[in-house]
């Protein structure tokens, strides 16, 4: 029995034990109930009802659920097992649905057909003008349940949403789902057509089936409404929202029996509404990787698979265009009309011309479906409708906050808008843009925040070009963004700061570049220019963008003239040399930045900014290991300090001083004024961003365990390096984590700790990479060198530290230069390429003698007697006079673990040679030194050595014993 055969399709309903399914209204109940299906559910229903007692195969109900998607039989088998739930399938005795092995599946329960005149009573079934649905549904179909579900209890609902986002799609859907409930009385009223308000209640009347020239409408409507149940579908209600308000609350207040289904961009806010804001098809998060199965599972990305399958008939999407699709979506919105039309496009023109067409978005999706409403026709057209019943004082403000990136404030739009009108009047024009679903608003720490959606501001943007008012507004907006920069600085790097205070500017961060661009930009002017760069370089540097900044410091440099405000200029002139420094590394080029800039705040005698400045300035001297220098301008922060009179000032000043003194192994000081740095003061939790050019806290934790490895305080050095890597990644700032990382490495491979090696290195290369600081990937390939070496793969480790090296040489960054010179010194003499490790070693020695570096020496000199004692013919006497030299340079630079290191080489060549009591009074002094770090492979080795050697010791005083017995005898 097939359901042709049963009678006319609309007329078509189907009884299966306690079940009753209306093939017209898809719609399945079970007495009184109804049993919610998807949309596929329903196809396959319907497929196997079809040919009840047959064998359907498995690839015809997957062509029927599935048209314009290739699946999986995975899939069939997820929608049958729902479907038999829903039936109850297997329960009680009861069976519906069979699978027969091999060949499909079979509906295999009694099916009868319902007699077509059972509602013949009803004097108005069949009297609904409901148009067919507007294809299948993609990602609606929970909220058309839900509307369902209302409409048992609601009798006016307002479906709100956008323009192009789908309410009638989802009105017509639940118009055909409650034919039913309704005994097929529902009517569907199309009022975009209707253009003056008093022809409301005739569109009402003609689509019920009366006259609408009636002498008095309003009331024969009342009456035919009155004793009868029914839905009313009010669609596109916002260009006449009084009205239809005035309608609808008068037929709910006088007819008990009637609903109402509205769709509008703006609430009807009359009384009894129930208001469901249709939001926009949810898309795949920005992630990198996502497959394509993985971007299906979002409702935007399946409308538009199958949207182009319905075009194109052979589209399968694949992984390698999922970013692709995911992308357009995400730049839609989410808005079904606009993924339908460009899914045309991409039908047309394939999906990756479609993605780099998507730049105008208005030009390609004037295009669209000559079949629909002509406002459902292209998102123009449906734009231009709500714009075309806007008040002036409305059109005019969304055109001009269209310049706004993202989100932006009530005070931000004032400050743009500028309307000639009482703020109260232009507030009161912004709640109206966002009751009528063309501007959005979210809840935030610092009141309400709008967002025009991104398909609404190209157009919004088009109307402002139009209006000639472009340039004038974007000067207005350029002001603003400087006004809130100069304004309200926030601390993005307070660890006790709320979150919202950093998140509200960082999201103002498009809206800075917008104007950055326009002040650069040939209509833009060059104080503007200049000021907004100043004033944007703090918030550039603190988010990391350092290549950005870069940019446009060097842009704001060409246009400097001598007449500009000093502070600008000292402010970009730091800027630069910061985010010059970071991604390009220690050049000339920094050193004269900052010089520069240090010379404005001298002249103009600003203490603060000095300060800030010398801070920079440090970070470069640091960078190329120039101890003098650094300890120079260390003595000036403290005078400066001084002079301001602020603890803040005097912690900065101890941080500079504690690294002063590191680099010049005075350890016992450096320890003293780091560790007043960090906790003389407790509420100074991070630097200040609107003071300072970098994180003085991990700044400071990171020479601290500097010194304190240095000092041989090896469980501190390793407590303060967990510390600051956990406090690094908290503030999410690229500089502070790569120094949290990078300085604990000599730590970590001197104790042996490969796997917290392996942990920080993956970080570091992860930073590195995604700031595109180029010191930072230098580095980090030194150390995967470093790490390969000393997990056996030598040859691998020996090519990235020689790559790393060169690197390192361009940049002039000197911090770990001496950490990959020794390990490379060491791997290519194991790798019996003794004369070349020899030749590299010893141009180190000589290059580091020249420049006065001697905080190097101890690391090369143990690592030139490593190379010398290593191979099948070692050269021990020499390797011995090195390892001397290394303990001797060590012990001068409070370098105790080289000590120590080179010790044990040296104990161990003169146990070899039977020198056991002065191997031992080598190493138990320096031993002895060591009050922490006792089980770190050296310690162990040095105590074993010693144990060892008093064992020796002891029996060859017995032995010396005996013999002069035997002698005397």
């Amino acid at each position: 029995m097939s359901v042709q055969q049963i009678g006319p399709q609309g007329a078509i309903r189907l009884r299966f034990g306690p079940f009753e399914l209306n093939v017209a209204e898809r719609s399945l109940k079970k007495a009184t109930e109804v049993i919610p299906l998807g949309g596929r559910g329903y196809e396959i229903l319907i497929a196997l009802l079809e040919k009840a007692g047959e064998v359907v195969a498995k690839a015809e109900l997957i062509a029927k659920a599935w048209p314009d998607v290739t699946v999986e039989e995975g899939s069939l088998r997820v929608h049958l097992s729902t479907l038999r739930k829903a039936l109850g399938d297997g329960q009680f005795g009861n069976k519906y649905i069979a699978n027969v092995q091999g060949q499909g599946y079979s509906f295999i329960a009694p099916v009868t057909r319902v007699p077509a005149d059972r509602d013949r009573d009803n004097s108005y079934s069949g009297l609904s003008n409901l148009p067919p649905a507007l294809g299948r549904m993609v990602g609606r179909d929970a909220v058309v349940l839900e509307i369902q579900v209302k409409l048992q209890t609601e009798r006016l609902i307002t479906i709100l949403g956008a323009g192009g986002i789908g309410k009638t799609t989802v009105a017509l859907a639940v118009g055909h789902r409650v034919l039913a409930d309704f005994s097929g009385a529902v009517f569907f009223v199309d009022l975009s057509t209707v253009r003056d308000k008093e022809q409301v209640i005739g569109a009402i009347a003609s689509a019920i089936g009366l006259d609408p020239q009636l002498v008095d409408p309003r009331e024969a409507v009342l009456e035919f409404l009155r004793p009868r149940r029914l839905l009313i579908i009010l669609d596109s209600c916002e260009h006449l929202i009084e009205k239809t308000a005035e309608i609808a609350d008068y037929v709910f207040q006088n007819a008990p029996d009637a609903y109402v289904l509205a769709t509008s961009r703006e609430a009807l806010h009359a009384p009894g509404e129930r208001v469901l804001r249709l939001c926009p098809l949810d898309c795949p998060p920005e992630q990198p990787g996502l497959t394509a199965s993985e971007v299906l599972a979002y409702p935007a990305v399946r409308l538009f698979a199958e949207r182009v399958s319905a075009r194109r008939g052979d589209f399968s999407l694949g992984n390698d265009e999922a970013f692709m699709v995911a992308e357009i979506c995400r730049k839609l919105d989410g808005i079904a009309l606009a993924i339908e039309l460009a899914a045309g496009r991409a039908a047309i023109f394939g999906v990756r011309n479609m993605m780099a067409r998507l730049g105008s978005r208005l030009d390609l999706l004037k295009f669209g479906r000559r079949t629909a409403n002509p406002r459902h026709q292209t998102l123009i057209a449906t734009l231009d409708w709500s714009h075309d019943h806007l008040p002036e004082i409305e059109r005019v403000l969304l055109r001009r906050v269209a310049i706004f990136v993202g989100h932006f404030t009530l005070e931000a739009a004032l400050a743009v808008a500028e309307l000639g009108k009482d703020e109260s009047e232009i507030a009161g024009a912004l709640v109206n843009l966002v009751n009528k679903s063309l501007i959005g608003v979210w809840p935030s720490w610092r009141g309400p925040c709008y967002r025009l959606l991104d398909t609404t501001r190209a157009y919004a943007l088009e109307k402002l070009a139009a209006s000639g008012e472009q340039e004038s507004i974007a000067e207005r907006h350029a002001s603003f963004s400087i006004q809130m920069l100069e304004s309200n600085p926030v601390n993005l790097f307070d660890l006790e700061s709320t979150e919202a205070a950093a998140n509200a500017v960082r999201d103002h961060l498009g809206n800075i570049r917008a104007a950055l661009e326009w002040s650069f930009g040939p209509n833009g002017d060059d104080p503007t220019a200049i000021r907004l760069a100043a004033a944007a370089s703090q918030l550039l540097l603190a988010m990391s963008l350092l290549l950005e900044c870069r940019t446009w410091m060097e842009k704001a440099i060409e246009r400097m003239t001598p007449d500009c405000d000093p502070r600008h200029q000292m402010k970009i002139q730091a800027a630069l040399a910061l985010s010059l420094m970071y991604t390009e590394g220690n050049s000339e080029r920094v050193r004269e930045a900052f010089h520069t800039a240090l010379n404005f705040a001298q002249r103009h005698e600003d203490t603060r900014l000095h300060l800030s400045l010398i801070s920079g300035m440090s970070m470069y001297l640091h960078g190329i290991v120039d101890a003098a220098g650094a300890y120079e301008l260390a003595l000036r922060s403290v005078t400066a300090a001084g002079k301001t009179g602020s603890p803040d000032d005097a912690a900065i000043a101890d941080s500079l001083l504690g690294a002063a003194y590191c680099l010049r192994s005075d350890q016992l000081r450096a320890q003293e004024h780091l560790k007043r740095s960090l906790h003389g003061l407790p509420h100074l939790r991070r630097f200040n961003a609107s003071q300072y050019l970098f994180d003085f806290r991990s700044s400071s934790l990171s020479v601290l365990i500097h010194s304190l490895f240095f000092s041989g305080n090896l469980d501190q050095a390793v407590h303060y390096a967990k510390m600051n890597i956990e406090e690094a990644a908290r503030s999410g700032h690229s500089i502070g984590l790569f120094r949290a990382l990078t300085h604990p490495m000599r730590l970590y491979f001197w104790i042996g700790d490969l796997e917290q090696v392996e942990h920080s290195l993956s970080m570091l290369e992860h930073t590195a990479e995604s700031y595109s600081l180029a010191p930072a990937r230098a580095v980090a390939s030194g150390l995967r060198g470093r790490y390969l070496v000393h997990v056996g793969r030598t040859a691998d480790g020996v090519q990235l530290l020689q790559e790393s090296l060169e690197k390192l040489a361009i940049h002039r960054h000197e911090v770990l230069t001496s950490d990959f010179v020794s390990e490379l010194t060491v791997g290519l003499a194991t790798q019996n390429a003794r004369a070349e490790a020899l030749a590299l070693i010893d141009r180190s020695i000589a290059t580091v003698v020249k420049a006065k570096k001697p905080l190097h020496l101890p690391a090369f000199f143990l690592a030139k007697g490593s190379a010398l004692a290593s191979g099948d013919v070692p050269e021990s006497l020499l390797a011995e006079e090195f390892f001397a030299k290394a303990m001797m340079q060590a012990r001068q630079e409070s370098a105790l673990p080289f000590e120590l290191r080179a010790g044990l080489e040296l104990a161990r060549i003169w146990i070899g040679r039977g020198e056991v009591q002065k191997a031992r009074d080598l190493i138990n002094p320096v031993y002895n030194r060591f009050s922490e770090g006792l089980a770190t492979p050296d310690l162990i080795s040095a105590r074993r050595i010693l144990d060892q050697t008093s064992v020796r010791a002891r029996q060859g005083g017995r032995r010396m014993t005996k013999s002069s017995g035997r002698a005397k005898a």
